[in-house]
């Protein structure tokens, strides 16, 4: 769970009960995951929100209205804004087809062409960081 994608507290002041969102649980050693839910009540400290197991069961989780994290429960869960989450998987994306290109690269150091085509990458990459920086 990053911080980058966090609700901010203007976000969670302002959840109404049916507004949708988004919910991260962070596993140790793997990927988080996300799961959607509703909102079924927000007065107090707490934001109750309807979220269905995998199996369709559902169930009601209550959230600290303060900074978006699951109270009690197991392990670690907060409210998260699913449009950073989406930017993250890109970033991912373009990261990953850069190592790829890279290993390829290592492993043949003396073929220029591979080492064209990781430049191109990274130069991609760039532009589309500083064309998302300048928006």
């Amino acid at each position: 769970m990053s911080v980058e994608n966090r609700l901010t507290v203007e976000q969670l002041a302002a959840l109404v009960p049916g507004d949708p969102v988004t919910i991260e649980t962070g596993a140790d050693m793997s990927r988080p995951r996300q799961t959607a839910g509703t909102v079924v009540r927000a007065d107090g400290p707490f934001i109750s929100v309807r979220v269905r197991s995998p199996r369709g069961a559902a169930y009601v989780e209550q959230f600290c209205r303060r900074d978006g994290s699951r109270v009690g429960g197991r392990g670690r869960a907060e409210l998260v804004n699913a449009a950073a989450h989406e930017r993250s998987n890109e970033a991912y994306e373009r990261t990953r087809r850069i190592d790829s290109l890279f290993r390829d690269w290592a492993r043949h150091r003396t073929d220029v062409e591979r080492l064209r085509a990781l430049h191109e990458a990274i130069g991609e990459c760039l532009e589309s960081l500083t064309e998302t920086a300048s928006r």
